[in-house]
């Protein structure tokens, strides 16, 4: 599966990245009385913009082929970060119901670490195991 995932074309992942950042932009501006309101648990909604910057990570890291060149992830994280602290300030100056909340820029920022920490794993397992000569 992973090596399958590995042999995606640049173009391809290029696209999945970018529809994927269209998507988590979206979910982030459209006015809060069209957000569905779901409260699973407390801090659920943390756990949502985590989640989505995790997603937004991996497939950065995956798309740019982060495993060859570690630098690559520190700069996507930033990225990941970056972009959800223009979300967060864009909510607040769209005055349409959403607000700019510094614990939810935090859930997007652990979210991307978690990502690239997971990315990273997952990548290095897969390259050791082709240096081994595994398949």
């Amino acid at each position: 599966m992973i090596k399958f995932l590995f042999s995606f074309p640049l173009w391809l992942r290029v696209l999945f990245s970018l529809v994927y950042l269209g998507i988590v932009a979206f979910l982030s501006l459209i006015p809060s009385d069209e957000v569905p309101q779901i409260e699973l648990f407390a801090g659920f909604d943390k756990a949502v913009h985590g989640c989505m910057y995790f997603g937004l990570t991996v497939l950065a890291c995956w798309t740019f082929h982060a495993e060859e060149k570690r630098i690559r992830i520190f700069y996507i994280v930033l990225f990941s970060a970056a972009f959800g602290l223009l979300m967060e300030v864009s909510q607040l100056e769209m005055h349409d119901g959403r607000a700019f909340e510094w614990i939810d820029e935090l859930s997007n920022a652990v979210g991307a670490m978690l990502g690239a920490g997971v990315y990273a794993w997952i990548a290095g397992n897969y390259r050791k195991r082709l240096r081994r000569g595994y398949r």
